[in-house]
């Protein structure tokens, strides 16, 4: 009778939790053993509550089923050694996890500093899954476990090293002996110094819980210039990864070198593509066959997107557009700089440096700290305080407004800025200031700007820079300067409304305004828009008559009145003038559309 009444509440139980939300682990299921050495915590967590150096433990009554599954967290302050581990018995056919018993258990820590799953056969202790991957060896060690047994004896070994739910497949093998049903227990084995330090939670015992949700699709991106970045909501299976048969690019599908996995980002699948310098390039990137560790296959998706390559920046590409070397009080010095080429520049590889007064050396500085691409036709200013500068001038873009606690030293008298190539140290562009350049009849030059009067015009010529004007506030940084010299001989000039339009009819950059500029009397005007490949897609205008100031309008569709697609365009004008002056004269633009 009483082998009965011990029997038929542990034989009643198909499955055992505990997350000790009932603030105790006395009931449901009840926790038996050196119970003295534990409590429930504020967190609701099982915690080691002991003092002195000793060996404490905790068991309840396990179950046996054909297809078994263990969970648990457990957390350990310490950097784990031969004396300062911890176990969790999945099954023992004994209580007294002390002395020599049939078992299996998971040791965490201990001489090896690594997890290692032990089958304990009396007093002897069989390793039959390593796993020296996952470390105890740091000041703090967080795990959540899940170990799964199928009937055929298939063992199945999950972690997370963060605690979290993002599991991954750690180890996976074959042992088809039982495993002692009687008990699941807990095992702390620690030094004075780590007598509260272990803490557990979350334990499951019972059948195997089934994933049976696919993988979803998070984010497309890039972690560099050559690699595309797919983020998935759960740790992907990487044995069944290539690409060849999980990825294609639709329209180049030679681009794609190899997909891989790190192991310490899981739901992260890497591609590297094979593209050129200043490569840019839309396509739609295809995505079959990726499943996570439960053979859950994500269903087949498909991702349009737009990319580029930077391109090295040779001299000229980049130039000095704009300079305040001598500020108001309420102002800050400030150097802009114009992306003349057809390039994407990365500012990342660019430094920028000053002389003048004291300082009779250049001392260069990092243009940007960060990876940062500049685009055909756009700004990008540096400056000391980027507050002050933009609360005294007109700013329409901060975005493109740096403030930096490196900003180059510069005198306010004269000196001079230079930019240069941090792979090669060559001289982009160099631009000499001082006091005498400025317009001769202002009443004072504090907080007053050099414009460079064109793009085209040479840097170190003094007829190249002129004052801002007194209407734009006297700077104009981060946009297009108040003042614009048209070269003697080069004809007519477009201004674009902007170098980036998404034509989504959102009221937000949906058109392109090109204004004509520099026009002479009687000049005959084409104006058409052209693809990154040289394909015409739509006429604007055709040989007809202009004046200064004419302005056109592109809505970003071709002649056949459809949407182009998202990427590089060229608006390319040809112009002949009433005295026989050729011009052409070409610009870029971004047609962008939100994915």
């Amino acid at each position: 009778m009483i082998f009965l009444t011990v029997l038929i509440p542990m034989m009643a139980f198909t499955q055992v939790r505990d997350d000790f939300s009932d603030g105790d682990f006395n009931s449901k299921p009840s926790w038996t053993g050196d119970t003295s050495a534990f409590t429930v915590n504020s967190q609701h967590q099982l915690q080691l509550y002991s003092s002195g150096s000793d060996t404490s433990c905790l068991f309840t009554p396990g179950i046996s089923l054909a297809d078994m599954e263990w969970s648990f967290w457990i957390k350990m302050s310490f950097n784990t050694s031969l004396n300062n581990y911890a176990r969790i018995y999945l099954g023992s056919d004994s209580p007294d996890l002390k002395r020599s018993i049939n078992a299996v258990y998971l040791q965490m820590g201990g001489s090896g500093d690594s997890l290692v799953l032990f089958r304990k056969n009396g007093a002897i202790n069989t390793p039959i899954l390593k796993l020296p991957v996952l470390r105890t060896n740091h000041s703090i060690n967080i795990f959540r476990i899940k170990i799964c047994r199928d009937s055929a004896g298939t063992w199945d070994f999950y972690a997370d090293s963060t605690g979290g739910h993002t599991f991954t497949r750690f180890g996976c093998f074959n042992d088809k002996a039982a495993v002692p049903s009687a008990c699941l227990g807990v095992f702390c084995r620690y030094t004075s110094s780590n007598s509260n330090k272990f803490w557990f939670d979350d334990f499951y015992m019972g059948g195997i819980i089934h994933d049976t949700i696919p993988p979803g699709l998070i984010s497309v991106g890039f972690s560099d210039s050559l690699t595309i970045r797919i983020k998935f909501t759960e740790p992907i299976d990487s044995t069944c990864l290539d690409k060849d048969l999980d990825f294609s690019l639709k329209n180049s599908p030679e681009k794609i070198l190899k997909a891989y996995i790190i192991k310490d980002e899981p739901s992260i699948i890497y591609i590297r593509i094979n593209a050129g310098e200043n490569d840019f390039y839309c396509d739609t990137l295809e995505i079959k066959n990726i499943s996570d560790y439960s053979d859950n296959i994500l269903m087949d998706t498909s991702v349009y997107f737009c990319y580029y390559i930077p391109g090295s920046a040779k001299p000229g590409d980049l130039i000095i557009n704009e300079v305040l070397f001598y500020p108001d009080a309420a102002g800050s010095r400030f150097i802009e700089f114009f992306n003349r080429s057809f390039k994407v520049v990365d500012l990342s590889t660019l430094s920028v440096g000053a002389e003048g007064g004291s300082q009779t050396a250049k001392k260069y500085e990092a243009l940007c700290k960060t990876e940062r691409m500049l685009y055909p036709g756009d700004y990008y200013v540096i400056t000391a305080d980027s507050a002050k500068l933009c609360s005294r001038y007109y700013t329409p873009d901060r975005g493109k407004i740096e403030g930096d606690e490196h900003f180059p030293s510069m005198d306010s008298d004269s000196g001079s800025v230079c930019l240069i190539s941090n792979v090669d140290s060559l001289l982009l562009d160099e631009m000499r200031y001082n006091q005498n350049m400025h317009l001769p009849f202002l009443a004072s030059t504090k907080g007053v700007s050099l414009e460079r009067l064109n793009p085209q015009l040479p840097s170190n010529s003094r007829s190249s820079w002129q004052s801002a004007s007194e209407t734009s506030g006297f700077a104009s940084p981060g946009y297009e300067n108040s003042h614009y010299a048209v070269e003697p001989g080069n004809g007519i000039d477009l201004q674009l409304s902007s170098s980036v339009i998404s034509p989504d009819n959102d009221g937000r950059e949906d058109l392109l305004y090109i204004r004509v500029n520099g026009v002479e009397a009687g000049t005959l005007l084409t104006l058409r828009i052209f693809d990154i490949k040289g394909n015409m897609v739509k006429t604007i205008a055709g040989p007809s008559t202009v004046s200064e100031d004419t302005l056109f309008i592109w809505d970003g569709t071709a002649d056949n009145n459809l949407r182009v697609p998202m990427g590089y365009y060229l608006v390319f004008s040809e112009s002949i003038s009433s005295s026989g002056k050729h011009s052409r004269v070409k610009k870029a633009v971004v047609v962008a559309q939100k994915l």
